[in-house]
């Protein structure tokens, strides 16, 4: 898994409007980034990359928080 290929999976997240399929594309994200970060663990010059894994979890994490509560409002609906 290089850069590229978790950065698209997770702006595949970031852009789905389907809150069917978004539950997917976050999940197939954060595997994507747990991925790459199992090849970062060995290269001490990936700090920067890091910092930008960090920040698309936490993103990753509002995103999923969000959708959560769209679903337990229109379960009460």
């Amino acid at each position: 898994m290089n850069q590229a290929e978790w950065y698209a999976l997770y702006c595949d997240a970031l852009l789905e409007h389907d809150p069917i399929k978004l539950s997917t594309r976050i999940h197939v994200a954060e595997i994507a980034i747990f991925s790459r970060i199992q090849d970062l663990v060995q290269d001490p010059d990936s700090s920067h990359e890091r910092e930008i894994i960090a920040n698309a979890l936490s993103a990753l994490r509002a995103l999923q928080k969000n959708l959560q509560r769209f679903q337990d409002d229109r379960q009460i609906a």
